[in-house]
């Protein structure tokens, strides 16, 4: 009898091979961390249009009540503040506007201004400036200065103005190339003008006033630069941007707010004696 054994040899298949991420963390891992960022916006949204927006609002009125300032009002739009009322003479409405503007509130930050832009809607009867004047005017004819330099030199913008457009970039203060010569001869009429010149801004009804009475100023202090750069001399020129309150013709047309987005340039204040 043989002693030899037999065996028999079983072979196993190798483990399936799994393909692993190089990133472990990717796709999977991003899913709480997405969830964690969606759960804080949706926490700080309340915040930031709410209590951001009440502290804005309420520094603003105790700015107004410190001031005595009973003819103003204030609401509010972020850190946004527009003030609207009659003021009894330019010097108080600058001084609320300033006032509101630095007011101070208790934040989670600790003390500060909340109020970031301050836009004025007042309304008023005549210009302190020009008296006999109005300064908000409705539609129709823009109304020249008492002052007959004044109107002479306000005639003299507005026949500019009328003939021509200065053209800006859609939503944007950047002036076109075809502008050059109108600034240039603007320039030149205002070199003959006696006094101080504002330079304001208008827009069309198209929009809200916190979008568009920044823009009107910036193009007026747009057109301001590119006047100085002209030879005139920067302390006879201010700017203002009205947005759409002074409308001349119908918002609701094509041509009509064409008409209304444009600059106008005003005599405000005359010569030093």
């Amino acid at each position: 009898m043989s002693n030899t054994r037999q065996y028999s040899l079983v072979v196993q298949p190798p483990p399936p091979v799994v393909a692993r991420s190089r990133y472990p963390f990717v796709p999977y891992g991003l899913v709480p961390l997405i969830a964690l960022i969606a759960l804080i916006i949706v926490a700080l949204f309340p915040f930031a249009f709410g209590e951001v927006e009440s502290i804005a609002g309420r520094a603003a009125q105790t700015a107004l009540d410190r001031s005595g300032a009973d003819w103003a009002h204030a609401s509010v739009s972020g850190q946004w503040i527009v003030l609207e009322g009659k003021p009894p003479s330019k010097e108080a409405a600058n001084e609320v506007i300033a006032l509101v503007r630095a007011e101070r509130a208790d934040t989670l930050f600790g003390p500060a201004a909340p109020v970031t832009w301050v836009i004025d809607h007042f309304t008023w009867t005549e210009d302190p400036l020009r008296p006999g004047v109005n300064i908000r005017p409705q539609l129709g004819a823009p109304q020249l200065a008492a002052d007959p330099a004044a109107a002479a030199c306000d005639q003299s913008m507005a026949t500019l103005l009328s003939g021509a457009r200065i053209e800006f970039e859609t939503a944007s203060a950047e002036m076109g190339r075809g502008s050059a010569s109108l600034l240039d001869s603007i320039a030149q009429a205002a070199s003959a003008c006696e006094g101080v010149l504002r330079v304001e801004g208008h827009t069309d009804g198209v929009g809200t006033d916190i979008r568009n009475t920044p823009l009107s100023l910036r193009r007026a202090e747009a057109v301001r630069a590119a006047l100085i750069a002209r030879g005139v001399a920067a302390e006879r020129l201010i700017a203002e941007g009205f947005g759409d309150s002074r409308p001349i013709a119908n918002n609701s047309t094509a041509d009509g707010r064409a008409r209304n987005r444009r600059i106008e340039i005003r005599s405000v204040r005359p010569s030093p004696t």
